[in-house]
């Protein structure tokens, strides 16, 4: 599913708060599903794509 990156099944906020982290280099940060939360589809994880996320979510 696209943005779960914890991969429990939803898109949702601790998505978002766990590619923040993950970005951050907070240590023991684990993405389950890199792939999912690449949401401008270039192959990289960047501060784009939580802005992406960040905005799908507020549409939800």
């Amino acid at each position: 599913m696209r943005g779960d990156v914890n991969a429990d099944g939803k898109f949702d906020a601790a998505d978002v708060v766990l590619l923040q982290n993950w970005l951050l280099a907070v240590p023991n940060t684990n993405l389950a599903n890199w792939k999912a939360g690449d949401m401008c589809e270039d192959g990289i994880l960047d501060v784009f794509d939580l802005c992406v996320m960040k905005s799908e979510l507020i549409n939800q």
